[in-house]
């Protein structure tokens, strides 16, 4: 047997040609068995036959094809097995043979392609047996939903048959035809195709070598394919509409050959969606639907970048190929559980980076020694690491920190031969050891005893040696001279008052040559130097000021470099913050950092509480108190009184604390890129939940003897609804800090809390201060520390005008149907100068600010639209601040505060103003989405004083003209007094922000509404708008008690001539923003019931129901203008009817419309229109009647 290698071109098409010879023949007990090899084109294989199967075969084909009956050679009773016999036949049966081929060349009718076993091996045959077997049970096994099985040689021959020009239906075979296999086909949801590495059956036909295509499939969901070529597989890419899962095996030598086949075509491809600068030739679809991606058991060396395009992947299977690094796997956000196990994985670095959100992992079967790679790996779950060289049992306290782990296998690595290895690996657990079950088998009783008495010891050992190995801070002193680095320390920590008791207190601690050097480097930027000497094991860490450290690290190095090039330079403190994030924490709010700042963490007990405090003999004099360093916490349960320090950053949107492990830092390799990453941890704060505690006075700053160092190093925030107290160990880092974080927040362009404080009363905190002699007592509501830097505000400013303080009175009162938090009915509460004291100290962010309008209203944001929330909006000379409700406002600890949530638009953000219909809401638009606000005033007069305020205070703000040349003079360019300059519907301010009124297309919506009911009688003057308010629908909500709660549902109420309707409308995403990349989900305005004037019977006024709520009681008459029969889709969702029936009361046969508007003039115009219209339509007046 020949065995050819066959390529696509080399395939037999059509033309092929079919030969048949019979090569021999076998004696099987007492009959001759004749051995035929048939060859059709490149592929050949052999069928044995004995003399009546060629009877048979005759038999049929006489009366199928009317063959002549004397072709065949007779039958021999005598001596039929003879040797002369058996050759003379054999010649006559070939010739035999042959003649039948030659009489059908293209179509070989079924009995003898059977015969021939084309069915077997033969593309005709082969799609024709397919086809006839598909016709038969094809359905029956759809309907099922199982996995169907196809081997590649049947898919080859389909391919072939599809390109071969002829009807798919050739030899007259209906059963046969080729589109009963595209039907099935185009349905099939579940296909497996296993191929096979030696020749198929007794042909020379390899599996492996044939190509066939996928493309035929257009539903598939699942995909199972193994061993064969990859490079043979065409018209995957098809599949990526529809297929979950895809399933590789023993065919594929890389990932990208699977994922992304074009990439044979395209050098540079990317895939769909990604911006990139680089040139691109091909941008390659996605597969969105694929969510398991199996391609174990294959010849994969590395996970390359055609990942980008499986994002939607959650199980993704790459064990037992041939992978030696962990990379490209950050592209999959959604993976869940990852297999690698039997791979060649010696090390794992910083997997966390690319493993976020992993649940499942198996590491088992490969040569990890290591586990430090998986430290970090907080959502992990379950863990497999049998199998591997790890050794030492001290590597578990790599995972032992995880806090979700459960299930951990450690089976079969060399620390298994440890005795009691359980327990021990267990004990690195500490409290979470019953909860992870080792090695599939439970912890056991006896062996969590056995783990609390390890746990006892080991943290005896580890105080034991932080002691013996931990040096006591001191104030030191660090000279460099021109041959020698010389260390001071003070003998004592008593404080010195003069420069002479200091010089005497100090003695040299260290004299090293610069040649005895080995490292003088920046640990943390700007904050820490350490000083490593040659032949030593111990380090020095300084902690100094950035301007020092600059100057002494500057004048050292050039001594040590001419000796030792292991001195590092001061590395940028925003590269190093960046190490410890991830890459798009950083590059989403870390654009600047600043300098760090060398701080404690100081708790307060009872023992210096403001009680008993005051008399405590431990804080003396104008000194440090020495209590003070026993009070500093790392936030660990085993406090000993020498903790180490943390540092203090701030970006531009984060407090980041870093808290430093200096004796284990102490341990590594000074040259070592990240041992600071792998002795430190950073945690972030946001800064818009980090606020300066607002309490005038603590327990500390109660001492006066210790007034003085708390002044100057103590610092409290508030973090949410905790208290932190730092302690910065320089006096001037304070100060530098509180500027920078005040700048940084003030900065922010998001929500920030802010802390009210309040007395016993509920009412807010207020401090008497001296005012002028011609003035009265003004008292501010000052809640923010005296030595917090505040914005710089002039006298004017501070003592406003009377009529100011009286229209600022005025204009807080809040609407009676908003709900208030404790927080926004404290500031509700304020009168007179106590507003604009609350404003300066707690709410003001930038200089000579001054406080013009406060205005109550619902707002929505852009972000959240389907949140309506009460916020108080005070308007300054600088901003716009928004300060919203929160229910959850009070403290858990402090009951004398209360936070909120404030948001600042700047006006200098401030780009557009869109004015509602009717004066009823107004839209303030900025640079982003978290700048589009809706205010529903629900008033037209409060709306209409807001926005004259504004534009008043945006006079102020007016632009100054470019100095590019103009026809008109220098004076007549700053002369103008105009506020703007109206066009079409936009009102063009002087500062460039556009007032937008409701155009004609906007009214036009409305009517378009009303207009698509009325009947042909009905004159279309009739639709004209005569009134646009919003309300609130008030429903009634039984309650468990004797009174009924009302619930206010938000409405958009339209007037016409003829009918009343009641809407549900969209207040923030309309106008579109520019920004917009698609539509809002829902439209404008969506119509929820409408009823014609002539059809009310009467209006209820009074206070039964709400007060000051109006209930239009209607006859409940069906029309053929009524809702229940409107259809269209863009007015309802379908669902009208269940709205009509909340407003069913009174009594049968009537509709009760209960609505509350907030205006009073929008309500008196409401009763009046509607007084006229009816009276006008039913030529009586309305009745209106009083209820109590």
């Amino acid at each position: 047997r020949v065995e050819v290698k066959m390529d696509a071109p080399h395939l037999p098409e059509q033309s092929a040609e079919k030969r048949v010879r019979i090569v021999g023949s076998e004696l099987v007990e007492n009959y001759t068995v004749y051995v035929i090899e048939v060859n059709v084109g490149y592929h050949s294989w052999t069928v044995k036959h004995r003399y009546s199967d060629f009877h048979d075969l005759h038999e049929k084909l006489t009366v199928e094809k009317k063959i002549d009956k004397h072709l065949l050679p007779p039958k021999k009773i005598i001596g039929k097995n003879s040797k002369s016999l058996v050759e003379k036949r054999q010649k006559e049966l070939e010739v035999y043979l042959q003649t039948l081929l030659s009489r059908f060349p293209a179509s070989t009718p079924k009995v003898l392609s059977n015969f021939l076993l084309f069915h077997f091996y033969e593309i005709n045959g082969i799609a024709a047996a397919l086809a006839e077997e598909l016709f038969n049970k094809g359905e029956q096994w759809l309907a099922a939903g199982e996995v169907f099985l196809l081997r590649p040689l049947q898919l080859y021959a389909v391919t072939q048959q599809l390109k071969l020009a002829k009807p798919t239906c050739a030899n007259g075979d209906a059963t046969a035809d080729l589109g009963h296999i595209l039907d099935f086909t185009c349905r099939l949801k579940y296909l497996k195709i296993p191929g096979m590495k030696a020749a198929v059956g007794t042909s020379n036909i390899e599996e492996q070598r044939l190509p066939f295509d996928l493309s035929i499939f257009k539903s598939l969901l699942q995909i199972e394919i193994s061993d064969c070529d990859a490079g043979q597989i065409k018209g995957l890419p098809s599949l990526k509409p529809t297929l979950a899962t895809l399933s590789i095996h023993l065919s594929a030598s890389s990932m990208k050959e699977i994922l992304v086949p074009e990439a044979s075509e395209f050098a540079q491809w990317e895939p769909e969606g990604v911006d990139t600068d680089c040139p691109v030739t091909a941008i390659i679809p996605r597969w969105k639907m694929l969510t398991t991606l199996d391609m174990s058991r294959n010849f994969i060396r590395c996970i390359d970048d055609s990942v980008k395009l499986i994002p939607e992947v959650e199980f993704l299977d790459l064990s037992y190929n041939e992978l030696s690094l962990v990379e490209n796997l950050q592209h999959l956000y959604n993976l869940v559980h990852l297999d690698l196990s039997f791979n060649k994985l010696t090390v794992l670095e910083g997997v966390h980076t690319k493993l976020g959100n992993i649940k499942t992992l198996n590491l088992s079967g490969n040569q990890l020694e290591t586990l430090s790679g998986l430290c970090k790996l907080y959502s992990l779950v379950n863990l497999d690491l049998s199998s591997n060289r790890l050794a030492q049992l001290d590597e578990i306290k790599n995972i032992g920190t995880l806090p979700c782990l459960e299930k951990l296998s450690l089976a079969d690595n060399p620390m298994c031969i440890i005795p009691d290895y359980r327990t021990k690996v267990l004990a690195q657990f500490c409290d979470r050891a019953s909860e992870v079950c080792l090695n599939g088998t439970t912890t056991t009783e006896k062996e969590l005893d056995t783990v609390e008495v390890l746990k006892a010891i080991q943290k005896a050992k580890e105080a034991k040696d932080r002691m013996a190995n931990h040096e006591k801070k001191r104030p030191s002193c660090l000279v460099a001279t021109d041959c020698s680095l010389v260390v001071f320390h003070t003998r004592s920590e008593e404080p010195v008052s003069n420069l002479e008791e200091l010089t005497e207190a100090l003695e040299i601690e260290l004299v090293v040559p610069y040649t005895n050097v080995e490292t003088f480097q920046f640990d943390i930027p700007e904050v820490c130097v350490s000083l490593k000497v040659k032949s030593n094991n111990k380090r020095w860490f300084f902690f100094s000021d950035a301007q020092s450290l600059k100057e002494m690290h500057s004048c050292i190095v050039p001594h040590v470099n001419q000796t030792n090039e292991q001195v590092l330079n001061s590395p940028n403190t925003q590269l190093f913050i960046q190490q410890f994030l991830n890459s798009w924490d950083f590059e989403e709010s870390e654009g600047s950092v600043k300098s760090g700042h060398l701080i404690h963490f100081l708790n307060l007990d009872s023992s210096t509480s403001d009680t008993n405090v005051a008399d405590n003999p431990q804080f003396p004099k104008n000194s440090l108190p020495s209590d003070v360093l026993s009070q500093i916490s790392l936030f660990e349960s085993d406090q000993d009184h020498t903790s180490n320090p943390m540092i203090l950053f701030l970006t531009s949107r984060h407090l980041c604390i870093l808290k430093v492990d200096f004796v284990a830092l102490a341990s590594q390799d000074p040259s070592e890129a990240s041992m600071m990453r792998s002795c430190s941890k950073v945690t972030r704060i946001p800064l818009s939940f980090t606020l300066l505690d607002p309490k005038q006075g603590c327990s500390c700053r109660a001492v006066s003897n210790s007034r003085l160092f708390y002044d100057e190093h103590v610092l409290e925030l508030m973090v949410g609804h905790e208290c932190l107290t730092v302690v910065f160990a320089l006096p001037q880092d304070k100060f530098m800090f509180l500027r920078e974080f005040t700048q940084l927040r003030s900065n922010l362009r998001e929500i920030k809390t802010i802390a009210l404080q309040r007395t016993k009363k509920g009412h807010l905190k207020v401090h008497s201060c001296p005012a002028p002699a011609t003035a009265t007592e003004r008292i501010p509501t000052s809640s923010v520390p005296q030595e917090v830097p505040r914005p710089h505000l002039t006298l004017s400013l501070l003592y406003p005008a009377k009529s100011l303080i009286q229209q600022l009175m005025e204009d807080n009162q809040c609407p009676s149907h908003l709900s208030l938090s404790s927080s926004l009915l404290l500031i509700s509460s304020l009168k007179g100068d106590q507003l604009v004291h609350f404003f300066h100290n707690n709410i003001a962010e930038m200089e000579n600010e001054e406080l013009k309008h406060i205005l109550w209203t619902s707002v929505l944001f852009y972000r959240s639209p389907d949140v309506e929330m009460t916020a108080c909006v005070l308007l300054s000379t600088k901003a716009i601040y928004f300060i919203l409700d929160d229910k959850a406002s009070s403290l858990t600890n402090q009951s004398n505060f209360l936070i909120s949530f404030c948001f600042t638009f700047k006006l200098k953000d401030l780009q557009s103003v869109n004015v509602g219909l009717f004066d009823q809401y107004f839209r303030v638009m900025g640079p982003s989405a978290d700048h589009i606000i809706s205010c529903l005033t629900r008033d037209s007069y409060g709306t209409h004083r807001f926005l004259q305020q504004l534009m008043m205070v945006l006079s102020l703000l007016e632009k100054v003209p470019s100095p590019e040349p103009s026809e008109l003079d220098f004076y007549s360019q700053f002369g103008k007094k105009s506020t703007g300059k109206m066009v079409n519907y936009e009102l063009v301010h002087s500062s460039k922000v556009k007032f937008i009124y409701p155009s004609e297309e906007e009214i036009g919506d409305l009517t378009f509404i009303v207009a698509e009911r009325k009947t042909p009688q009905v004159p279309s003057h009739s639709f004209n708008i005569l009134l646009y308010v919003l309300v609130f629908q008030v429903h009634i909500v039984p309650g468990q008690t004797t009174q009924n709660q009302t619930v206010l549902q938000p409405k958009t109420l339209i007037l016409t001539s003829t009918g009343v309707f009641l809407l549900d409308e969209d207040h923030i995403s309309y106008p579109l923003p520019e920004f917009a990349k698609e539509p809002p989900q829902r439209d404008k305005y969506r119509l929820t019931d409408a009823r014609r004037i002539r059809d009310l019977d009467r209006v209820l006024m009074g206070y039964q129901t709400y007060p000051q709520a109006l209930t239009l009681v209607f006859d409940d008459v069906p029309g053929p203008d009524l809702l229940c029969h409107l259809t269209m889709d863009h007015f309802a969702d379908g669902d009208g009817k269940g709205d009509r029936t909340q407003m069913f009361g009174g009594a049968e046969g009537e509709v009760q419309w209960c609505i509350f508007v907030p205006g009073a003039d929008s309500r008196e115009r409401l009763i009046s229109l509607l007084a006229r219209q009816w009276e006008t339509l039913c030529s009586r007046e309305l009745p209106v009647e009083l209820t109590g």
